[in-house]
């Protein structure tokens, strides 16, 4: 689970952690990633990422929408 506060949104460090987590999950033998996020929160940021939707839940909890994003970690230019 990654969480930043407010104050420290915008700033580059959500990418950052993404990024090494991304790093750390292709080091164990991954080759995809998957999160949920809901529509409070921040689908674009993922998507920005390269994670790509592969479906929702709406009304859970009421008003609210929760978005499920994938990512082939296969598919990366290393470093």
């Amino acid at each position: 689970m990654i969480w930043l506060d407010e104050p420290l949104r915008r700033h580059g460090f959500g990418r950052q952690l993404m990024e090494e987590a991304e790093r750390e999950a292709r080091q164990r033998g991954c080759h995809y990633a998957r999160v949920a996020t809901s529509d409070f929160q921040a689908p674009a940021f993922y998507q920005k990422l390269g994670y790509s939707l592969y479906g929702t839940l709406e009304n859970c909890p009421p008003g609210e929408t929760v978005f499920y994003l994938w990512k082939n970690l296969d598919q990366h230019d290393p470093d």
